[in-house]
């Protein structure tokens, strides 16, 4: 099946912008909850260092700033003493130590002033897990931040629903974007292609009309140029066929006069020809003794080689004109004299 030039150029872009959102969605899928997560990481990185900064011990005067935080950042807030007793908590319906903090408590143990983990753990009391980062104090207490993944999947679930509706979106306008393009592309390839078609059946009346310098442009020139070489070519062609054909005919026509003047020429030499042999003869075996009747034979003798003279001198003539020999006696005079 065969396809135009606007179709095939329409399909393809069609085709890398299907392409690329499909890649993107694929990506997103299965890539956007990992980069969610390492991002949620350096966040709580950057808020431990914050409140590791400004602790002094008390973390009540950090209260207003705490809550802050777990509202803006949608985190949980403990702080955990050497004994690892909950000492406090940015939520309020903790009022005990969570059972988050007791699978922690191991990894703690490990800690050095300064040092931090991050991981996944599951609090058993909610099923549910977290993202935690804890890390130690100067003064030994440790400061726990966690975040639940639940509210990560959750995001990274719209992020991917919202990019897909997006992707949608971008298709069918894309779609229409590339079509108006192809169209809007392939016009000037339609018409020179219209205009070439044109010239095999030798009809240049048809012009190119050039709106731009680029290759398409350059191409249109040199087109029209073409077209009127080839229309200035051809006429002059045929004007030269015609006086061809009009030579051709004259020549036709002249060799048949030629023809007939030949035969006429031939047909008055038998005639003097024979006038002269028949009196010749008779003069040889003196048929007519007197004077008057000898000298008459020689008038028709002498006459009729005349006009054999005469029809020779106008075949040397037309000879003459048939090679471009004759040369005409120009003489000049006045018509009004």
């Amino acid at each position: 099946m065969k396809h135009s030039i606007r179709t095939r150029l329409f399909l393809s872009i069609s085709c890398l912008i299907i392409f690329f959102v499909a890649l993107s969605l694929l990506l997103n899928s299965q890539y956007l909850g990992q980069y969610y997560l390492w991002q949620k990481k350096q966040s709580l990185l950057e808020i431990n260092k914050q409140i590791s900064k400004k602790y002094q011990g008390n973390p009540l005067k950090l209260s207003l700033e705490l809550e802050k935080l777990e509202q803006n950042k949608g985190l949980s807030i403990f702080f955990i003493d050497q004994d690892y007793q909950l000492i406090y908590s940015t939520s309020m319906r903790i009022i005990e130590q969570p059972s988050i903090l007791l699978s922690v408590q191991p990894k703690l143990n490990a800690l050095a002033k300064g040092e931090y983990f991050t991981g996944i753990l599951k609090d058993t009391r909610l099923e549910t897990k977290f993202l935690v980062l804890a890390s130690r104090l100067e003064n030994n207490e440790v400061l726990v931040l966690s975040t639940p993944l639940a509210a990560i999947g959750e995001s990274t679930a719209i992020a991917n629903k919202f990019f897909l509706f997006t992707g949608l979106i971008t298709i069918v306008i894309g779609g229409v974007a590339v079509f108006l393009f192809a169209r809007s592309f392939t016009k000037p390839i339609l018409q020179l292609n219209d205009i070439a078609q044109r010239m095999s059946k030798l009809d240049f009346s048809k012009k190119y009309a050039v709106q731009s310098d680029d290759e398409v442009g350059q191409l249109g020139k040199s087109i029209n140029s073409l077209s009127d070489q080839l229309d200035k070519a051809i006429f002059s062609l045929t004007e030269a066929n015609k006086k061809l054909k009009a030579d051709i005919e004259q020549e036709r026509r002249i060799d048949k006069m030629r023809k007939e003047f030949i035969n006429n020429v031939s047909h008055e030499l038998k005639t003097p020809i024979a006038l002269i042999q028949g009196y010749a003869e008779g003069l040889k075996l003196n048929i007519n003794e007197d004077e008057e009747n000898k000298n008459y034979y020689c008038d028709v003798i002498m006459d009729e080689a005349s006009k054999m003279n005469r029809l020779v001198k106008e075949l040397l003539d037309l000879s003459q004109i048939e090679s471009g020999s004759f040369k005409l006696d120009k003489t000049a005079f006045n018509l009004s004299s």
